[in-house]
């Protein structure tokens, strides 16, 4: 019994290092595994830069052209932002630059505004003094101009006019901490992205090494070798999840390392994962792996062409994407019924590792169920090998 168990086992590594020289000796597989972390790291660190760009334009100075200058005013505009231009009287010819894009505001004050403003009464019979601030909207650096120079006016406006004040001393007022603040982020984004890497990666190798033999027809040798079916359906999920696994792995880092581009000004602190959180994170992502290669290894095996396989693949694809938004909702169960249910279980046992809640029956619980369908798929997808008619059907 002992011989035989080794024997068995050899040849189920046999199978493991067919699919790794497979997949690590060749360039282009190589690089459709590491390629999706890179580009992940490219694109949601561009993305970062784009929505928080606060250093963008620092060193140009808006164009503004002001008629009755206030003095007055003047405390509030110290900066360089401005490049201010004074006239004494209005003069419509700078509307029409300002439609050419050569300047970039175009300010009329009312004669006296500064006083008026001061001493205006809202039971008066006089309208309030009015500035008007012709912008164009089309040139990024006037609608800039126009937002910057409100504000500042909307300073004016409330010290000459308030009543009382909110929130204008130097305290914190937002008592999120910034360790529930990176709960709250990681926790909503990260396990979505997180199953649909899986998966993509799963989808990419499992395809390939069965309904792709299939349509070579290399399957036929493997298949008539001395090697019991199920050996040859486990050594195929082991070796694909372990592959799958490099390629989540590579995007897993190319997103932890664009988070804090992404997030802008959001200060993120991710040590407050240590290593058990990591070491829970890793098996649920190893099960949810092994669950993923079971499913698409089981349509690859059914399918006649890599075209077809991919077809099925995308109808799970939709199901992994519709189950992975839940977690977006911020709401995690805690009832142990959940759990029983696959992909969706990983799922809630990545938020809850992820916002420091998991429930270790409820993890124990995710870890086998998938386990049990990993197993479930071995069985069946050894009986498909068994099967000519599905795999030799064209």
């Amino acid at each position: 019994m002992m011989k035989q168990e080794e024997i068995s086992m050899n040849k189920i590594f046999t199978i493991i290092k067919k699919e790794f020289r497979r997949t690590f000796t060749d360039p282009r597989m190589l690089i459709s595994l590491i390629l999706p972390g890179i580009l992940i790291y490219i694109l949601y660190s561009l993305m970062g830069g784009f929505m928080f760009n606060d250093e963008s334009n620092t060193d140009y100075q808006y164009n503004v052209i002001v008629v009755n200058h206030q003095e007055d005013l003047d405390l509030f505009f110290e900066n360089d932002q401005f490049l201010f231009t004074y006239l004494d009287e209005e003069d419509d010819s700078y509307k029409q630059k300002l439609e050419d894009k050569e300047i970039d505001l175009y300010v009329i004050y009312p004669l006296n505004f500064y006083e008026d403003a001061l001493n205006f009464e809202p039971g008066d019979e006089k309208t309030s003094p009015e500035v008007k601030v012709f912008y164009n909207s089309t040139k990024s650096e006037s609608y800039d101009a126009y937002s910057n120079y409100l504000f500042i006016l909307s300073s004016f406006q409330e010290q000459i006019s308030e009543k009382f004040r909110i929130n204008k001393s130097n305290e914190v007022f937002d008592l999120a901490s910034s360790s529930s603040l990176t709960i709250e982020i990681l926790s909503t984004m990260l396990p979505f992205l997180l199953v649909i890497f899986l998966f993509s990666g799963v989808m990419q190798v499992s395809i390939e090494s069965i309904a792709g033999e299939k349509e070579r027809g290399t399957i036929a040798t493997i298949l008539t070798t001395p090697i019991k079916r199920s050996e040859l359906a486990i050594g195929k999920i082991v070796s694909l999840s372990i592959i799958a696994l490099v390629s989540a792995f590579s995007s897993f880092i190319g997103l932890i390392l664009s988070i804090p581009k992404l997030m802008g000004s959001v200060d993120l602190e991710l040590q407050i994962y240590g290593f058990s959180e990591y070491t829970l994170l890793f098996l649920v992502l190893a099960s949810t792996t092994l669950l993923y290669v079971s499913l698409i290894s089981l349509v690859s095996a059914y399918s006649k062409s890599v075209k077809e396989a991919q077809s099925f693949a995308v109808i799970i694809m939709v199901l992994n994407m519709i189950i992975g938004i839940t977690s977006m909702s911020g709401n995690v169960s805690q009832s142990s019924n959940y759990y029983f249910i696959p992909l969706y279980n990983s799922v809630l046992s990545i938020t809850s590792i992820l916002k420091l809640s998991l429930n270790p029956i409820n993890f124990i619980i995710t870890i086998l169920s998938n386990l049990v369908i990993v197993l479930l798929g071995v069985f069946i997808l050894s009986k498909m090998f068994s099967s000519e008619k599905i795999m030799f059907k064209k």
